[in-house]
């Protein structure tokens, strides 16, 4: 009953050829109705920037406040006083309003309380104030009138801050003054005659000395600060910083310039909705920029770039960048000149690491000249060098990689496990980061120890768990501690134990591995040597030891339980429960098959969420807690035997966010990206590239879900510019930022 997506040029969809669907007019990506402005009106009238100005001087007020009373707190030195307890901090959090009875038109609600419980977060029942911010009514629709002359440039608003001294006649004891205006004369500045409203906040009145307390430390200065948004998230807003200068992390302390570590609070405001749509055009009208063997991308956060592979049509497959939107997206360098392809990333995909200061990416590319090799860019073209040079082709198809101590680590075509900072090169048993006692020590495995090309890596905080061939023991498991202490384990003495996936737990870790007698089955590795077969399990049918363990489902953790998948039965494999605590051995559904065989599973509100297939539905989207009852089919993305196609799935914040071929109010989507909320399980579309009935953006079908708590990328075809590169923010979702 499995069903296998095939990825050849002339797929189909919905039983529809890609290539002969026709191409049809898109609506505007920001949600309007063909009938309005396809741009944004960027005027906006003087009275409605006075009520915006007014708006937000109310919120920042109540930050003010909220990082003035953390500035007092943050000064008491707490081991000092001899009496009373620890005040709790004050805390503010801001929430999104929907329309009701007293906001007709949404808005949103600051509270502030105080944090009795000193768990960093303002419960409802710690909540002491309530300040609500109403969006205006919309007005009843007016004639449509004659087309107006162009207007005016709008005007800016500005707000200023300025330290009240103490003795000051509205501050006694010192303070804040916010001024906001229009900048009517495009200075820059808030002259005097452009204020509109001030606001006082003032210092509280110095407390007099308990008759047992201690005089404290000397506090450290509130910081206020605004700067613009992402332009990739936002195109016109501000966010205000609240913070105190007080060198935690790895600031430095009373410098008067607030870094991120020190920021208290933000105020995040945009006057639209938040940036979604197409990230790139790099073939640009309807051909495809992306195809099998170019979709590799990857998200800068530290440089707000997309660094992408793409093909223009002139150049091949080369290396791209993009800010986020389409006219943005540019050919950082041509690896390969003339037609040929470079096919930046197509075996170790893009994996940054941090040099110093600078952020630094690794990928293979063929430069048509030394083959296969090993490159870095820090998104520059000067920047973008061949790191490697071996004679022929230095990366094959085999290579495995994984970033590992601040660098990557990766097999070359010689199979040596290989390290690199971006900048040198290192056989890993000489990595820098080993002591020299060590590196001697590892002297003499060095030249037994080799990747596979199953190799298989699995990062925990203590060292590297991996699958390699020794030539004394043949293909097995072994781990590598962050000091260089390396132990290897011979699983199975008569041939190699072929281990497969890793569930690395520290000082031990699960793995699939075969003895040689009882077939593929769970063993628990500890780093002292010695290990422990955990299961037994026999093919019902015969008896016989079986073959496909932990191959789709992999093996992943939920409390106590091992969670995989195995074959016991001729059909399909099925979801399997091993109890580390009890040794207790479950099939948690039978009726549940081929877990995980699109798209790898992910671990989210203590529940593992995966694509499945059942004797009623087709591909769906499943879940399970650990028990028989809480493993079943969650979403029926297509009702009945069709297929939901899931080709992405990520978790963020509490969301899962699905790549799927759904159905919605009875019509048929083509492939979207789709929300899930974990707590109410409800399902919404957040973003259809391609919208109307009948049209399939083929989501997902080139390159993988990319997702970080600011950005999602993935390949689609908005109809328009065929498949390209696009991008949806998951904090459209949440209440981080204010929409006005």
């Amino acid at each position: 009953m499995s069903e296998t997506r095939e990825l050849d040029d002339a797929a189909t969809t919905t039983n529809e050829s890609i290539t002969n669907t026709p191409r049809k007019n898109v609506p505007p990506l920001d949600g309007r109705s063909d009938d309005e402005p396809s741009q944004q009106i960027s005027k906006i009238s003087r009275g409605k920037r006075v009520i915006r100005v007014i708006q937000s001087v109310t919120i920042i007020v109540a930050l003010m406040l909220s990082a003035y009373s953390f500035t007092i707190i943050d000064s008491l030195d707490d081991s000092s006083n001899s009496a009373g307890d620890d005040n709790p901090e004050i805390l503010v959090r801001t929430e999104g309003r929907e329309a009701d009875h007293i906001c007709s038109a949404g808005g949103a609600d600051i509270l502030i309380g105080n944090d009795e419980n000193n768990n960093g977060i303002l419960e409802e029942i710690e909540v002491t104030s309530t300040t609500r911010l109403c969006h205006g009514d919309n007005g009843l629709p007016g004639a449509s009138g004659n087309n107006g002359v162009s207007g005016t440039s709008g005007i800016n608003s500005m707000i200023a801050t300025t330290v009240v001294e103490n003795g000051h006649a509205f501050c006694l004891f010192g303070g804040l003054l916010i001024t906001t205006g229009l900048d009517t004369n495009d200075n820059g500045e808030l002259d005097s005659a452009e204020v509109i409203n001030s606001e006082y906040v003032c210092n509280g009145i110095i407390g007099a000395d308990g008759i047992n307390g201690i005089n404290g430390n000397s506090g450290h200065s509130a910081l206020v600060e605004r700067v613009a948004p992402p332009a990739y998230l936002c195109d016109s807003g501000f966010i205000i910083n609240f913070g105190i200068d007080n060198g935690v992390d790895d600031a430095i302390a009373d410098d008067g310039v607030m870094q991120e570590s020190e920021i208290v609070e933000s105020l995040k405001v945009c006057s639209e909705p938040l940036n979604y749509g197409l990230a790139s055009d790099i073939f640009t009208g309807v051909s495809d920029g992306y195809s099998t063997m170019c979709s590799q991308f990857g998200w800068s956060t530290a440089k707000s770039l997309i660094i992408t592979s793409g093909s223009n049509g002139l150049t091949g497959c080369e290396l791209w960048a993009s800010g986020g939107s389409s006219d943005s997206a540019e050919l950082l360098l041509d690896i390969n000149p003339g037609v040929g392809d470079s096919s930046p990333g197509l075996h170790l995909g893009f994996t940054a690491v941090t040099s110093g200061e600078d952020e630094l990416w690794l990928f293979d590319a063929d430069s048509g000249v030394n083959g296969r090799e090993l490159w870095v860019s820090n998104l520059t073209t000067a920047g973008t060098l061949q790191l490697t040079g071996y004679s022929g082709d230095g990366i094959l198809a085999q290579s495995v990689h994984t970033a590992w101590m601040g660098g990557l680590l990766f097999s070359d075509a010689n199979y040596d496990f290989m390290w690199t900072d971006g900048v040198s090169m290192y056989n890993l048993f000489d990595a820098p980061f080993f002591a020299l006692t060590e590196q001697i020590a590892l002297d003499s495995v060095q030249n037994k120890l080799s990747a596979h090309s199953g190799t298989t890596f699995a990062v925990d905080e203590l060292g590297i768990w991996f699958s390699g061939i020794h030539d004394d023991y043949g293909y097995e498991m072994h781990h590598l501690s962050n000091s260089g202490s390396l132990t290897t384990w011979d699983l199975n003495t008569f041939e190699d134990s072929s281990p497969g996936p890793i569930l690395p737990m520290g000082n031990s870790a699960i793995v699939v591995a075969d003895d040689g007698i009882n077939g593929r089955q769970l063993v628990e590795l500890l780093t002292t040597g010695n290990h422990n077969w955990l299961t037994s399990m026999t093919l019902q049918s015969n008896g016989n030891p079986p073959t496909s363990v932990g191959e789709h489902l992999g093996v992943n953790l939920l409390s106590n339980q091992v969670i995989f998948d195995a074959q016991i039965t001729a059909v399909d494999p099925t979801v399997w429960s091993y109890d580390l605590l009890t040794g207790a051995l479950i099939e948690l559904s039978s009726i549940i098959v081929a877990p995980a065989q699109q798209v790898a599973p992910v671990i989210t509100d203590g529940r593992i969420w995966f694509d499945c297939i059942t004797g009623a539905t087709a591909e769906e989207l499943c879940v399970s807690d650990g028990t028989t009852d809480g493993t079943k089919v969650i979403h029926e993305f297509q009702p009945g035997m069709a297929s939901a196609e899931i080709r992405g799935l990520k978790a963020t914040d509490s969301h899962l966010l699905i790549i799927a071929n759904g159905v919605d109010n009875g019509v048929n989507t083509g492939h979207c990206l789709w929300s899930l909320d974990v707590s109410n399980l409800e399902t919404t579309i957040v973003y259809d590239p391609w919208p109307g009935t009948g049209n399939n953006s083929d989501a997902g079908f080139y390159g993988e879900l990319f997702s970080s708590a600011e950005m999602v990328l993935f390949v689609a075809d908005n109809g328009l510019n065929g498949h390209e590169l696009h991008m949806w923010s998951p904090l459209s979702i949440t209440d981080e930022w204010l929409i006005w």
